[in-house]
């Protein structure tokens, strides 16, 4: 480990606030890149980096000291990242404006001119009980996922996963319906 970087690591370990400013003096401008090259938003980059090493001074401990501190911080700035893309992943990619209005109740009075729609519908249809009530809370009723969660109990990863083989259920119908290849 760089001496300066052990120095301040050492220091860290035991409580001291200014050294770990050491080590976000030393490693915030690559971090921060780090992150900014995989986002759009840079400020979100900047807010993420920030997390990362309040998370790096939490667990200053479980670093052991040899090796280098930037991996061990990639590690952590990597698995905010990776929380921070779930978490953001309420909506579904496309479909679910056409999905919400065919959920509607009052889905009769909408004109679905496209074969795709009418199969759509059609599958839609035969889709009943708390899986209809769930599809029809998310993109009827446009609750998030973190909200649905919270209102049911159940953990944010078991709806997103539910709702995603939904949509392959949906899907799949529509292409049998319309004999589409598998993509």
């Amino acid at each position: 480990m760089d001496p300066e970087d052990r120095i301040a690591w050492e220091k860290s370990c035991q409580g001291d606030l200014d050294a770990f400013s050491t080590i976000v003096r030393r490693h915030q401008g690559w971090l921060r890149a780090y992150l900014r090259a995989r986002m759009a938003d840079w400020s979100e980059a900047d807010d993420l980096a920030q997390e990362a090493f309040l998370t790096a001074y939490r667990k200053i401990h479980q670093f052991t000291g040899e090796g280098e501190l930037e991996p061990w911080l990639k590690t952590i700035a990597k698995n905010h990242l990776r929380n921070h893309v779930r978490k953001r992943r309420d909506e579904c990619v496309g479909g679910s404006e056409e999905l919400g209005r065919l959920l509607d109740q009052d889905a009769g009075t909408i004109a679905v001119s496209s074969g795709s729609l009418d199969a759509l519908a059609d599958c839609l249809r035969r889709i009943e009980g708390p899986s209809r009530a769930l599809l029809n809370e998310r993109y009827v009723e446009g609750k998030s996922v973190r909200d649905l969660a919270a209102e049911s109990g159940r953990g944010y990863s078991a709806l997103t996963m539910q709702l995603h083989r939904l949509r392959e259920v949906l899907a799949e119908c529509v292409r049998r319906k319309l004999e589409l290849p598998e993509g």
